[in-house]
């Protein structure tokens, strides 16, 4: 398996589970908070650009999932284009931007961007994207992006900066920051560089904290061709576990439960112990969730499966030895209601 197949295999299962929340994991409760956040960023952007807006400008947005951030957009740009490596994102998408026939959303390889000719866009931006990317992929579109900007295009940047920090190539999903000096490189070697008037110093002096939901303005600075040497794309590990991914599924259960949906919490909890077995807080939140609501009997046949998959995870057998003297093997069909007992967990 290769990183555009890991990436499409992971984003596809995540828009499939729930779009909005992988897409604003903050603001995804509602379409119109969903709607909201991205008018928000539409307005980061405007105000990220400042006097050199033009309406006229061909503009491209690289992970724009089903569209939150173009379709606050539409209004003020031209021509608008949306990719995404996750074809369930792009098809969401035609839904979401129906009313904009200028808007125009495709699925790509989520390495490259060979789908366009040079020179084609004005303005190229990215939010929440490019920090989930592997380094290799994001330098690599950063030299596309040189490619494919106009001589007086530009790149809204969105990326932590700050204290580096990096995860296995094989997390699609895992933050990624980048101290300035490292970004710097990396845009001058792809013939980029931030704007002159932007927030560079202030940039530098925040350096303990990652500016990770900041716009940062980029210009061409020398037309360069893209390298399209991908050696580095394929895979070791390609099931290595992303600890981000797994945590973002516990707190969609938790928030399911809080809302009132507590079977979409259990839904959500078995698709993610299916996935990765040895997530034993997985298999741990799911019986208590389980408990809780009453469900005996699947809570005890999930600590048996858990206790038989891990036979050395002490814990687990007790939690289990615990249940059952507690109910008793002739409860587990007719128990009702019962209370959950949160020490057992």
């Amino acid at each position: 398996m290769n990183i555009s197949e890991k990436m499409k295999q992971d984003w596809d299962q995540r828009a499939q589970h729930h779009a909005r929340y992988w897409i604003a994991t903050e603001n995804y409760q509602t379409e119109e908070v969903f709607a909201q956040s991205g008018e928000g960023t539409a307005q980061a952007l405007l105000k990220t650009l400042g006097d050199l807006y033009q309406s006229s400008w061909n503009v491209l947005d690289i992970g724009c999932g089903v569209g939150r951030v173009l379709k606050p957009l539409a209004k003020y740009f031209h021509t608008l284009v949306g990719i995404d490596v996750s074809s369930s994102m792009i098809a969401q998408s035609k839904a979401w931007l129906s009313k904009h026939p200028h808007i125009t959303t495709f699925e790509t390889s989520g390495v490259d961007l060979c789908d366009f000719k040079d020179q084609s866009f004005d303005l190229v931006y990215s939010y929440v994207a490019f920090q989930h990317m592997p380094r290799p992929v994001f330098e690599h579109y950063l030299g596309e992006i040189n490619r494919i900007l106009a001589p007086e295009g530009y790149l809204a940047l969105q990326l932590p900066i700050g204290p580096c920090c990096d995860v296995p190539i094989e997390d699609t999903i895992g933050i990624r920051s980048y101290s300035i000096q490292e970004i710097s490189e990396k845009l001058h070697n792809n013939g980029l560089t931030f704007l002159k008037n932007t927030l560079f110093e202030e940039i530098s002096a925040n350096l303990s904290q990652p500016l990770d939901h900041r716009f940062h303005l980029v210009q061409k600075a020398l037309p360069m061709k893209s390298d399209i040497n991908v050696e580095w794309a394929q895979l070791e590990d390609p099931q290595h576990p992303s600890p981000l991914d797994m945590h973002l599924y516990e707190v969609y259960a938790d928030k399911s439960v809080v809302l009132g949906e507590p079977q979409e919490g259990i839904r959500t909890l078995q698709s993610l112990v299916k996935r990765n077995p040895e997530h034993l807080t997985g298999w741990l939140r799911l019986a208590a969730l389980l408990l809780e609501t009453g469900q005996l009997q699947q809570a005890l046949t999930t600590m048996r499966e858990l206790t038989a998959l891990h036979p050395q995870y002490q814990e687990g057998h007790a939690i289990l030895q615990r249940l059952l003297e507690k109910y008793g093997k002739d409860k587990e069909n007719t128990a009702q209601n019962i209370e959950w007992q949160t020490a057992m967990f």
